[in-house]
């Protein structure tokens, strides 16, 4: 094994000076910097600190297709690899989705593609890394567990541009107000440019105005606008729920249009793809209830798109949250959730947080366990209702991760179902 290829370890507590004996140190995603000020003096003892894909990235020979943002990085990713396969071209989808970059990055050919999900943890020590094609899906407070402050935290994200030359494309979310914000552009009839960035050549998305160049939305059709019009796509044809699924799509179109594949193919990729597990995923029906399974929602942002994405004029929409607090502010659900939502059922550490940010706006009960949360949930949203679990924290209070919560929380519908459909009484 390693060993034998003379690999030492090192386990134990934190040890600055055994690791400063390294030339190069790889930082885990999970290890935070601003944590373990150490880290920032060992550029002074002529040691190179950087993150698993920099070090990736030194290696590949293919083309480099990122996609970062607060939310929608999974889904987004996910579809521009899709887009790419179906049409018959070799792409890699790596980062943060599960695969590790680095583990597949020699087996990736100067034809083919990485389409890597990028956090903002590993772009924290990204030194040449330089994408291609950079996705920003959108910007909204998150980590604020982890960075001192939602500057900082743009600031880490703001990285991934640092190396963008005039070759290289920006897509960016015209609709999202923090993205414009951050990334502002120039009132100029002439495509867009970034302050702050270098000339690259950026495109928007845009489920709501007609961008200048980029992809839009304009009636039922998915139109793409550079020096001419085209239409690609219609948004009926969509098999994902809810508004930001428009966005992630649009987004996810503009590479494989810039990389010169053509649109029936493009709409053959769209119309087969399913969405992601633990991402607004439809659980089940009875008893006139919807279950769905949004465990993949662990900031405020990513709760108030899941509850805008859900048609309901019953006041019949009953949302489980609650987690491990990552910073987040809930209050700024309480104009959805006054106007959508019937009641919040709460677990985890975050539960007393949460209720008192979310005072006077709606309905809240507090659950001890998943199952407790499915059941106090089934009942209110009876006869014709909507369960959302959304939790809008992370999950490492009462589960392994967010994938281990919705399997939870699916195991649980799944049994009160059984138990509904044999007739067993329960209080």
């Amino acid at each position: 094994g390693l060993k034998e290829k003379g690999v030492r370890f090192y386990f134990g507590p934190f040890n600055f000076e055994k690791i400063a004996e390294a030339e190069l140190i790889v930082m885990s995603p999970g290890v935070s910097s601003f944590r373990f000020p150490e880290f920032k003096k060992l550029e002074q003892f002529n040691r190179e600190v950087v993150s698993e894909i920099e070090l990736a990235f030194r290696f590949l020979k293919g083309k480099l297709i990122c996609v970062t943002g607060t939310n929608g990085k999974s889904t987004t990713a996910t579809l521009v690899h899709n887009l790419f396969s179906t049409a018959g071209r070799k792409s890699f989808l790596l980062g943060n989705i599960g695969v590790p970059f680095v583990s597949q990055v020699e087996n990736i050919r100067r034809d083919e593609y990485a389409v890597v999900e990028v956090s903002c943890f590993q772009l924290e020590h990204a030194k040449s890394f330089k994408p291609d094609y950079v996705i920003l899906t959108n910007i909204s407070a998150d980590h604020l567990d982890r960075y001192p402050s939602m500057k900082s935290y743009v600031e880490t994200r703001k990285n991934i541009f640092k190396n963008i030359t005039s070759e290289d494309k920006i897509i960016l979310n015209f609709d999202d107000p923090l993205t414009r914000r951050y990334f502002p552009a120039l009132p100029c009839k002439r495509p867009e440019v970034l302050r702050g960035l270098p000339d690259g050549q950026l495109y928007w998305f845009s489920r709501s105005s007609e961008v200048h160049r980029g992809v839009f939305v304009r009636g039922n059709n998915f139109m793409f606008r550079d020096k001419e019009e085209i239409i690609f796509f219609k948004s009926s044809e969509l098999p994902l729920i809810g508004l930001h699924m428009v966005e992630n799509a649009l987004a996810a179109c503009l590479v494989p249009i810039l990389e010169g594949i053509e649109i029936g193919l493009i709409q053959k990729g769209l119309k087969s793809f399913q969405g992601l597990k633990h991402r607004i995923e439809f659980v089940t029906h009875f008893a006139g209830v919807d279950f769905i399974n949004d465990s993949k929602a662990t900031n405020v942002d990513a709760v108030l798109k899941a509850v805008m994405s859900l048609n309901s004029t019953s006041q019949r929409i009953v949302i489980i949250m609650g987690g491990k607090d990552k910073g987040g502010d809930f209050s700024l659900l309480k104009p959805v959730l006054t106007d959508k939502v019937k009641l919040v059922v709460l677990i985890g550490e975050a539960a007393s947080k949460i209720c008192t940010q979310l005072n006077g706006a709606v309905r809240i009960k507090k659950a001890r366990s998943m199952q407790e949360a499915v059941r106090i949930s089934f009942e209110e949203a009876k006869p014709q209702g909507i369960v959302l679990l959304s939790p809008g924290c992370a999950s490492f209070d009462m589960f392994n991760s967010f994938e281990h919560r919705g399997e939870l929380f699916k195991e649980e519908v799944l049994r009160l179902k059984k138990d509904m459909t044999e007739g067993e009484v329960w209080t």
